[in-house]
């Protein structure tokens, strides 16, 4: 049960940055210097060395939560603030800690310590200004890590599925983007398979994909990964915090996308489109490789069953029938410009666009 502290509590602070580590107060010691206090995200201690998620648990998260919250982790005072390290809901969810708990309150201390180092990678210990300071936090002593996950939890992922090869048949679906998942990212990219995904290697994914090439994983990276991968667009900022979107893309992976960059995710059949004419006209090649793309039988044909796939993977309405949504949908998905057209079949400069994205496939 959640204890309510001493002293009524401090004004709350508003965001350091958007999806960054909330300010928040100093529970009962520091009441003067509350609203300077920030909450930052801890890793676990997965993919760091284990000495360091150990001293990370053992010491300076627990001093950086006794300076917070009084070294409650289920602490609730309606302050708008949760948990141990008083992590506001934006920040929580911002850096996947939804997976665990609506709030970081209902999570348990590594749960919250996982985030908190994922939070601690991105803000530094600035994130906590005032408790931060006084525990002696750093990026070290943190294990501030952008995939931690709990301790105890297994590794976080992709258990027994790579050993860095491109391939990622045995990918474990479980939501965890942890160095196997990153691993099979990589191999679909096209870039070094080394389980740490790198500011190039994001790049490599957002040109894969269509968005801006700014090596930044946001919401608009995001979505279009979604949309290629066929996952909900739910409004995510960092896929690899939503355990839904890396589920799907995990799925995705498995299936047959990953290896090496020309692919696809079609099966037999010829599945490279690598000799497109980039001429704007849908004839049966360049159906073919979208087919390809989408996963169905490449028959030369689009069907109604075909478009349902098509639709489901760019995050349209599946209905079978192609019309402005679908085509704004697929405009989006490939980079294309949005130009108004209600069947891409039709306009030559997007399935010129088209043509492109599949040849680079």
């Amino acid at each position: 049960m959640v204890t309510a502290p001493r002293r009524a509590p401090a004004p709350r602070n508003s965001h350091r940055a958007e999806g960054g580590a909330v300010l928040f107060r100093g529970a009962r010691l520091f009441s003067k210097i509350a609203a300077m206090t920030g909450g930052a995200v801890v890793a676990a201690g997965l993919g760091v060395a284990g000495t360091t998620a150990a001293s990370a648990e053992g010491t300076v998260w627990d001093e950086v939560a006794q300076c917070e919250s009084s070294g409650n982790w289920s602490i609730n005072t309606g302050n708008g603030y949760y948990g141990g390290l008083q992590f506001s809901r934006s920040t929580w969810q911002a850096f996947g800690g939804t997976e665990y708990a609506t709030t970081a309150d209902k999570a348990s201390k590594a749960e919250q310590i996982a985030v908190a180092q994922r939070t601690l990678y991105t803000q530094g210990p600035g994130a906590w200004p005032t408790c931060g300071q006084r525990a002696g936090l750093t990026k070290a002593n943190g294990g501030a890590d952008p995939n931690a996950q709990p301790a105890g939890s297994g590794g976080g992922s992709d258990a027994g599925s790579g050993s860095g090869g491109s391939g990622s048949s045995a990918l474990v679906v479980d939501g965890k983007f942890g160095p196997a998942t990153t691993r099979a990212l990589q191999g679909w990219v096209g870039v070094s398979q080394d389980g740490s995904l790198s500011r190039a290697d994001v790049r490599a994914l957002q040109s894969k994909i269509g968005a801006e090439a700014d090596g930044y994983i946001g919401p608009e990276t995001t979505r279009k990964l979604q949309i290629a991968v066929g996952a909900s667009q739910d409004g995510s900022r960092d896929f690899r915090y939503d355990s839904g979107t890396v589920k799907s893309l995990q799925t995705y992976l498995n299936t047959g996308a990953t290896g090496t960059v020309g692919g696809g995710a079609s099966t037999g059949g010829s599945s490279s489109s690598a000799d497109l004419a980039v001429d704007g006209k849908f004839g049966p090649k360049t159906t073919g490789a979208l087919q390809g793309w989408s996963g169905v039988a490449q028959d030369g044909s689009l069907s109604s069953a075909d478009v349902k796939v098509l639709q489901k993977k760019i995050g349209a309405e599946v209905d079978g029938k192609i019309g402005p949504e679908t085509t704004r949908k697929l405009q989006s998905a490939i980079g294309a410009s949005q130009d108004g057209s209600r069947d891409f079949r039709y306009d030559s400069g997007t399935v010129r666009s088209l043509q492109q994205f599949l040849n680079a496939r």
